[in-house]
């Protein structure tokens, strides 16, 4: 029998570590867990609330039910919201259904960018402390999502859903736990004196 050296022991165990079993309601993608992301997802709402309130408070806009912000609003608390539910999804079908919802997270995932993205680009905020304030907080949630998105296997077919928007959100994925990601959220609030909009 051939010996295995340290460097493949490495890479197989590498390989094993990014698997996840089918059985169970803990997975390994990457970095992130299914139970990770689906324990972010009411994190992420209160956050973007945060975000809704900061700049309803500071006049950017006037929140009426059923106008077309009311409208948008609720449409990225759905996407945020679809992410747990696709998880949920995934966790509940039988193994033959796997291979197909687990793309359906990474959609979930996407559509989400792409919701909070086009809010940030038809967002017109002229006190410069607002918008910068609200990039930053925008910024962090998508960095959280793109850091789950990067953690799991996708297709050309997903990734060609990812869109583009002249006004850009300059943010890298990082990868947080709800603790670091609350933190980092706060304190650009407290930072700025806006702790009043803080969520958690």
């Amino acid at each position: 029998m051939e010996s295995i050296n340290r460097r493949t022991f490495g890479k197989w165990w590498g390989i094993a570590m990014a698997s996840f079993t089918l059985g169970g309601e803990m997975f390994m993608i990457g970095c992130a867990s299914f139970a990770q992301i689906l324990a972010w997802v009411q994190t992420g709402l209160d956050a973007f609330q945060s975000v809704v309130d900061l700049l309803a408070g500071n006049g950017v806009i006037t929140i009426v039910i059923g106008s077309a912000i009311d409208l948008i609003i609720k449409a990225i608390k759905a996407a945020i919201a679809d992410i747990g539910t696709a998880v949920d999804n995934y966790n509940n079908a039988p193994a033959t259904s796997k291979a197909t919802l687990l793309g359906k997270i990474t959609e979930a995932l996407i559509a989400a960018q792409n919701e909070i993205g086009q809010f940030w680009n038809d967002l017109a905020i002229p006190d410069p402390k607002v918008a910068s304030t609200t990039a930053g907080l925008l910024g962090l949630i998508v960095s959280q999502l793109s850091a789950f998105q990067a953690s799991m296997p996708v297709t050309a077919a997903i990734r060609a859903q990812i869109q583009s928007f002249p006004k850009k959100l300059a943010v890298a994925p990082k990868m947080r736990s709800i603790g670091e990601f609350k933190k980092e959220f706060v304190q650009v609030l407290e930072t700025n004196g806006y702790s009043q909009y803080r969520h958690f």
